[in-house]
């Protein structure tokens, strides 16, 4: 059977927090996340993972592929850089050569002898790629590498179009349509089995394709305009306007004004407030009237402190970027550019620091001492409020995040 390995490179350090949780091409823009996209394009293949090492196990937990261990096979291995945007597939069977785009390793084809040196910590390794260029045939590529979270929000309208035509082609309304409910270029819309559509409900898909998976409800005198995904389970509140570039992860509750913002699942934006142009992790509530500004009052390109260093990231519309399990009280406003760290609570009446480091407690008379207990604690009851229980391995996972991230709050508070 032929073989592929899907890995995360060095540069997943660029999309914390968003990472914390998760390898990078778990991250979804489009409809899929990069993961499915690149699975999709190699069927009776066998699949193979490389992450960080304290994600192993939770990665297991997901996915029935083998994690940081190739599969023995006669065949050899496609090694695929996780970040890939993948327009077509790149062929498994070939001469043995590695894929190089400005010094980063986009693919490398190798024999089955050769695949036994790679490992998940040597991708990791900037320095690995000197050792490859001594070794193996180097071919230089052009491919779409995002860097940055940025990246997937830039690109995600015209992503969610690419693969809707590439992969689900046609519009097919399956589900329950109530009278009063109007459908613009219905060809363009896909819905899911046992959908419901309340009346008064707009779905306008004249200017990009419409998305809608299982067991939706999408309430009454909401309107969606295309290009939009909706995972399965969602429930979209009434008189909600979920504009061109939405993305919701599945089992997500979203109200209010919500344009070109990706939100990973198991996420609450429930209420009145607009968010716009930003990436949204897991297990995350935002209060009723949180809101985000989305352009400077200059009309530059927005600038945002990642760690110790700013970044102008080029980008004149940019909202927030939000880790898993984050929580924000009711009104709260924050900044263009705003980086909100992993498991934060949010409970200010004034605007949050543009920089907010994982683990931070913020509220208008004090920033309360770091704790991870009382932050599983608050994880462990929202996901049972789903019908979901942290496992062992999340457990794990969350406590090495906490770990991590020390030197992210040393740094905020000298």
């Amino acid at each position: 059977m032929k073989s592929i390995c899907i890995f995360e490179d060095g540069t997943y350090q660029n999309f914390l927090p968003l990472a914390y949780n998760r390898p990078v091409y778990e991250l979804r823009c489009g409809i899929y996340s990069f993961l499915d996209r690149i699975v999709l394009q190699y069927p009776d293949t066998e699949i193979n993972l490389f992450c960080r090492e304290y994600l192993n196990n939770l990665v297991s937990e997901s996915h029935s592929y083998s994690v940081n261990n190739i599969k023995n096979n006669n065949k050899g291995c496609l090694f695929v850089n996780g970040r890939l945007l993948m327009p077509t597939p790149i062929s498994v069977s070939g001469k043995e050569e590695i894929g190089i785009m400005d010094n980063t390793i986009v693919y490398a084809r190798l024999l089955i002898k050769n695949c036994r040196a790679f490992t998940p910590e040597k991708f990791l390794d900037q320095g690995f790629i000197n050792e490859l260029k001594k070794k193996f045939n180097v071919k230089k590529v052009k491919a779409r590498l995002v860097r940055y979270p940025w990246d997937l929000i830039d690109i995600n309208k015209e992503q969610i179009k690419s693969d809707f035509t590439s992969h689900i082609k046609d519009g097919l309304i399956r589900a329950v349509i109530h009278e009063g409910v109007h459908m613009i270029k219905d060809s363009q819309i896909f819905t899911g089995k046992n959908t419901v559509i309340k009346p008064g409900c707009v779905l306008d898909a004249e200017n990009g394709p419409i998305y809608i998976g299982n067991n939706v409800r999408i309430s009454s005198n909401s309107v969606i305009e295309g290009p939009v995904f909706v995972g399965d389970n969602v429930v979209i509140q009434p008189l909600s306007r979920i504009l061109a570039g939405a993305n919701i992860g599945k089992v997500s509750k979203v109200g209010g004004e919500i344009v070109n913002t990706i939100i990973q699942d198991y996420s609450n934006k429930q209420h009145d407030g607009f968010l716009g142009d930003s990436y949204i992790g897991s297990w995350v509530n935002l209060g009723a009237g949180t809101v985000n500004s989305n352009l400077t009052n200059t009309y530059g390109t927005v600038k945002v402190q990642m760690f110790d260093k700013v970044i102008d990231t080029g980008q004149t519309f940019l909202g927030m970027i939000m880790g898993d399990h984050t929580k924000t009280a009711i009104n709260t406003k924050f900044t263009t550019g705003s980086i909100i760290g992993f498991a934060c609570n949010i409970l200010m009446t004034r605007t949050p620091p543009k920089f907010t480091p994982s683990f931070s407690w913020y509220s208008d008379n004090a920033t309360r001492d770091y704790d991870v207990k009382r932050d599983l604690q608050v994880a462990r009851r929202m996901m049972e409020r789903r019908d979901k229980k942290m496992t062992r391995n999340g457990e794990k996972v969350f406590k090495a995040i906490f770990a991590l991230t020390e030197a992210e709050r040393k740094l905020h508070d000298n």
